[in-house]
Formats: structure tokens, sequence, C-alpha cells
């Protein structure tokens, strides 16, 4: 029996199991992807190197993390408060995966949680399997943690199931620098925000890296119509060198009052040896808050068991 089950390898998980390891506490992960990092991905293509999701990191936080996983020099500073990484922000999901001390079960969901008797958890898989553990880290988003929480703790999981979403799709482009004469969205465009990269080591000379987000209707058309709707709302019509189109459907939280007052409420609530950590329970979308959430979940969890 493990001591602690890690459930979900997004960036808060990895970095769970980093700190785990560091500690030498025995862990198993389960992701229900075949890959790390959730929304965290990165493709070079023609040149250009984009990200499907988080583009910008801090440029000042978890340097000394940084250094222990070998990314001290990762970070391309953009301006004096934001960088981004050398070859997308997938190199930082990369870095902690090969920490991993145990291989983690890849394509296995976690149906529902529960406890075995007053030491011991259980957690159950979709495919019938039953796993043991001392102690849990749930870094899911809160539309699944709120499944696997109906039983352990309702009280929470009627919480998550006020979380709300808005559905978020990112554009990454790459163009010829001379053919985009501008970076701002025409007034009172849907476009949320453009962002735009011109550093050597992610783009090609003599060209510029857009990432833009929008709001999209899923069912009136396919995500990658979305390149066509926002090339004509911001006027640009020259070649696109390179392209990527990335869609959730729920995956944009809604950080309201309502939110705000389910957050106070639910550490209270979480059984001792538990945590919940993940982009859904922070109050930014910060990507070393998310690294550190992990961290400290994990160093918690061994106090936990060291006193058991």
């Amino acid at each position: 029996m493990p001591d602690v089950v890690i459930i979900g390898g997004g960036l808060s998980g990895l970095a769970a199991a980093r700190e785990l390891a560091t500690l030498r506490v025995p862990y198993t992960m389960i992701e229900v992807k075949r890959r790390f990092g959730g929304a965290i991905i990165s493709e070079a293509q023609n040149g250009f190197v984009m990200d499907g999701g988080a583009l910008f990191a801090p440029r000042y936080q978890s340097a000394a993390l940084l250094d222990e996983l070998g990314l001290s020099d990762a970070l391309l500073p953009v301006d004096d408060e934001r960088a981004v990484f050398k070859q997308g922000t997938q190199m930082l999901i990369d870095a902690l995966a090969q920490k991993l001390s145990t291989p983690a079960m890849m394509r296995m969901a976690v149906s529902s949680l529960g406890k075995i008797d007053e030491r011991v958890f259980g957690v159950c898989l979709e495919n019938g399997m039953l796993l043991d553990a001392k102690a849990l880290i749930i870094a899911a988003p809160a539309r699944y943690a709120e499944k696997m929480l109906r039983e352990l703790q309702g009280d929470i999981a009627l919480r998550l199931l006020d979380f709300r979403y808005d559905s978020i799709l990112r554009l990454s482009l790459g163009y010829r620098r001379a053919d985009v004469p501008h970076f701002t969205p025409p007034p009172d465009s849907p476009i949320t925000f453009v962002h735009h990269l011109e550093i050597p080591e992610r783009v090609p000379e003599g060209a510029v890296l857009i990432q833009a987000g929008m709001p999209f209707d899923a069912s009136k058309g396919k995500p990658q119509d979305s390149i066509g709707m926002f090339t004509e709302l911001m006027g640009w019509h020259a070649p696109i060198l390179a392209s990527r189109v990335d869609y959730w459907a729920e995956s944009d939280l809604i950080r309201d009052a309502q939110y705000a007052a389910h957050m106070q409420a639910i550490p209270s609530l979480l059984p001792a040896g538990t945590a919940l950590i993940g982009s859904d329970y922070l109050p930014t979308d910060n990507l070393m808050a998310r690294l550190e959430q992990g961290r400290a979940a994990a160093r918690s969890i061994a106090a936990f068991l060291e006193k058991k």
C-alpha cells in the first residue's frame, strides 16, 4: 500500500509528486490521459514554438526549484515581470515528469473515494480496481473532483458542483512581422486578449508569434473555424506560417463571490490526510503559484503521515 495516492498528473500533481519523492514518501500517481500536463502542451512548427495553454510565467518566482529541475536558463524575459520558456511551457512539465520516483498509472480514471477504515482511504477506479492509501492528494479539476468526493465528503462535492466555467479557445498563429500592422483588437470585439512574441528562440527571424483568446460556441462550428473569425476581426489577411487551436468547453473558471465563499469553506471540510490542489483551487492562474501549491500540499501530507 503506498503512503499517498496522487490523482492527476497536471502541474500541481507533478509538483506534489516531486516533493514527496524528495521527502522519501512513497506514492502512486493516477493520470486519466495518455500524457502529463493537462492543458499545458507545446508544439514546434515551422520554427515557431507554440503553447496550447499558459504562455507566460512570472519572471522571478521559484528560481531555486527551476535550478533543481535543470531549468535555470530555460526562462526568457519578455518584460520586467513576465518570461516564457525557451522551448515552450511543456519544458516545466517534462522536467517534473522526469523526476517521478515511481511509474504513474496512465489512462486510469478514478470513480470514487472513500474510507476503508479510520486509517486507510479507498480509491476506486472505473475499471473496478481498488487501491488503498494512507493519504490522498486530489489534483483534478473541480468538475471531476466533485464526483470523486461525493462519498468521502459530500459537503465539498456540493460546493464544487457550484463552480462555474466559461469555454476558452486559444489561438497560436505565426506571421511575418511585416504582415502584422497592429496587435490591438477592435473596440467591442469578442477577442479577450492578444499576446505577441518576437523572441528568437521561439520565433524565426523576421516573424512574430501571436497567442490570442476568444469565446467560441462549438455548436456553431469547428474550433478551427476560429482562425478565420479572428483574422477577419483583426483585419489580417496575410499568409499564416504556423497555427494551433486549443479549445476547452469548460476550462475558464469564473472566480466570483460565490467561488470565493466556497474556497474559504473547503479547507476546513477536507478530511485529515487529504489535499485538494490544482488551478481550480487558486485565485490565480499563475504557473509558479500552482507549482508551489503542489509542493506545499506534499509537505503537509508528509507531516500528517509522520504523526500517524
